[in-house]
């Protein structure tokens, strides 16, 4: 009784199982620039497409070389590089100008699309 219960269930599920998707995740992420400036945005990344994109002006700008993994995520714009820590919510955002040095630091968290966000 017990087995044909289990069957039954097994098969129930396999039944209703659906296709992975694509699950765009947001993140509110903040670092602290050369000048002592706290700077703030949003990002949008998904797993299964590799993307990873700022959300500025009300629009989506993608980053180019995108690498998503189980524990990190980094992406390339034109003028910075990000690389997101998914274990600990670090940030390290690597300005690419020949003016700029160094590697500045944040955090990124979890977050619901913001206000005007695009659907991903």
């Amino acid at each position: 009784m017990r087995l044909a219960t289990l069957a039954a269930l097994g098969a129930a599920f396999v039944a209703t199982a659906q296709p992975v998707r694509a699950e765009p995740r947001w993140l509110t992420c903040k670092f602290t620039d050369q000048l002592a400036a706290t700077r703030n945005f949003f990002m949008v990344f998904d797993d299964l497409r590799n993307t990873a994109s700022l959300f500025d002006a009300g629009s989506l700008i993608e980053g180019t070389d995108t690498s998503i993994n189980f524990q990190s995520i980094r992406t390339r714009f034109p003028t910075f590089a990000l690389t997101y820590n998914r274990n600990d919510g670090a940030l390290a955002v690597s300005p690419l100008e020949a003016t700029y040095g160094g590697i500045l630091r944040g955090e990124c968290r979890r977050t619901a699309p913001p206000p005007g966000a695009p659907r991903t």
